[in-house]
């Protein structure tokens, strides 16, 4: 049904607390002229009906699309795509790409002020131009098709306005869709008999050892007027904070995670060790997620440079403590394996005219630079990088243009998780290579096997999905329990499983870094 309120019946004129006088518009007679719902490719038919009325704009690759300033036009993508951007700090950023078989331009069409963003032609293009004067007379001439064209139009900007309000929230609000592991409890108060529990004794101990020690460090760095780190003492902290993390690991691998007295001590423990590690700048920010979520590409960049930062001294200690971490070591030997996978990938297909690849919530794209910084075919790649943080996009843009390379980088903005789920739809064509770094981590099975297909989807044939996942390892109760960096860990059986159960089947690779922490799966799309 349509409805439409003709006028309140109440004296005020506001309608509220009064009778209102709704017209209401059975769909059955109101759609006598549209076209019927079943019906498919319902622009290409409309076109069949108006191509007369037309007027063929033809635009070749890269260039701008010459639009009418007024506004009031229609267009129609009749062959081509049509790439549309816009630009914020120098930095174009992709927001759509529309495929041959659709509309643009309805809004306009309408209102006469809203005007489109910036559109280029992707590849050569054809555009029908429907001007806003031939329209208003075949309202007169054809009262019908007018209708059915009005009908599709109003359509598609509801499909365009449902895509704007729920596609592109807040990154808190989409870390939400993927931050789903429970992580440490808020500190709750103690039991009175907690601290006569072996598990209690237990951690009461090692809690007290490590605040002795780490006092003992920093008192002994204090006396140091150098502000240089002697290295006897860095060792003697990281031989304090291995050993406190080595006998935790003892103590909890004998508990049940979900007694109330595993709960207990780590409510415990958490409020008494936080302030010693949040010295730590890496930690701390992964702690305390500015982006909503732990690993964004300011927090991976922190693990890249490997330069310790934190609140003094033993701050610093302890901030390269966990940067020497098997997790963020397997981080930065992960860029290191991707940016040779692209290698691998674009060697094989050095005879075509082009390479494309696409990289999905891209981070700041270092592999992608670490594989062009001195590829001698770098003009032949053209790469697609895609993230929900605008400000990782504008990092890439910033850096991109700091060594010599002749590829083509387009950056979108979009939300990966609705992108899997069929969500959002793009005319991005076919890759050669599609992959993403973390988020696998982050994507229960569910979203996991709807990001592969989707994937597999968007590849040429003989087209490769490289991914990566961390394994179960021992950082996982340090990240889980006290940074609250939840990740999915799964095993190569597990990974194997759940390719089997997309579209890849069995035909993938799994490969590791030299700490066995990150798995890479590289898939294969049979030709």
């Amino acid at each position: 049904m349509l409805y439409f309120l003709d006028r309140p019946l109440g004296q005020d004129g506001s309608g509220q607390g009064k009778i209102c006088a709704v017209i209401k518009f059975e769909k059955e007679r109101f759609l006598t002229y549209s076209l019927n719902s079943h019906e498919k490719d319902e622009g290409r038919q409309l076109i069949s009906l108006l191509t007369s009325l037309a007027e063929i704009m033809t635009v070749r690759q890269g260039e701008e699309l010459q639009l009418a300033e007024a506004g009031r036009s229609l267009y129609f993508v009749l062959r081509g795509r049509v790439e549309v951007s816009y630009v914020a700090e120098d930095t174009k950023i992709i927001v759509a790409m529309i495929g041959g078989g659709n509309f643009f331009g309805e809004i306009g069409f309408f209102d006469g002020i809203s005007r489109l963003r910036n559109m280029r032609a992707f590849e050569e293009t054809e555009v029908l131009v429907f001007a806003y004067e031939t329209l208003r007379q075949l309202e007169k001439d054809d009262p019908p098709l007018f209708i059915r064209l009005l009908l599709f139009a109003a359509r598609s900007i509801c499909r365009k306005f449902r895509a704007l309000v729920e596609e592109h929230g807040s990154l808190p609000a989409y870390s939400t869709l993927f931050e789903n592991r429970q992580t440490a409890a808020e500190p709750q108060p103690l039991a009175p008999h907690f601290f006569r529990t072996a598990v209690g004794k237990e951690v009461f101990r090692l809690v007290e050892t490590l605040k002795a020690e780490l006092f003992d460090v920093s008192h002994r760095l204090q006396e140091e007027a150098a502000p240089d780190i002697p290295p006897p003492l860095a060792s003697l902290c990281f031989a304090v904070l291995d050993q406190f993390y080595g006998q935790l690991i003892t103590v909890f691998s004998c508990q049940d995670y979900e007694t109330e007295e595993a709960a207990q001590a780590w409510s415990y423990l958490f409020k008494e060790i936080f302030p010693y590690f949040m010295r730590s700048r890496f930690a701390e920010r992964i702690y305390y997620k500015p982006k909503g979520y732990a690993s964004d590409f300011m927090t991976v960049e922190m693990v890249y440079r490997n330069e310790p930062d934190g609140d003094g001294k033993l701050g610093r200690l302890v901030d390269e403590w966990c940067l020497r971490s098997k997790a963020a070591q397997a981080i930065r030997d992960r860029r290191r394996l991707l940016a040779g996978q692209l290698r691998d990938i674009a060697a094989t297909r050095r005879q075509q005219d082009g390479i494309r690849f696409m990289s999905l919530a891209c981070g700041s794209g270092r592999e992608l630079f670490d594989f062009l910084d001195g590829y001698d075919f770098s003009e032949k790649i053209e790469a697609f990088c895609v993230d929900i943080d605008i400000d990782a996009l504008h990092f890439i843009a910033r850096v991109v243009d700091t060594f010599p390379h002749r590829a083509a980088i387009r950056l979108m903005h979009e939300n990966i998780v609705k992108w899997s789920l069929g969500r959002v739809k793009h005319d991005l064509g076919l890759f050669d290579c599609i992959y993403t770094t973390s988020l696998a981590d982050y994507l229960d099975d569910r979203l996991f096997k709807s990001f592969i297909n989707r994937c597999h989807k968007h590849l040429q044939p003989d087209g490769i999905l490289v991914l990566c996942n961390f394994a179960p390892n021992p950082d996982q109760l340090f990240m889980n329990n006290i940074l609250q960096w939840p990740l999915i860990c799964r095993t190569s059986d597990q990974l194997r499983q759940l390719f089997a159960e997309t579209r890849f089947g069995n035909d993938i690779e799994i490969h590791t870094e030299a700490g066995g922490v990150d798995y890479l799966v590289r898939a294969t799309r049979k030709a």
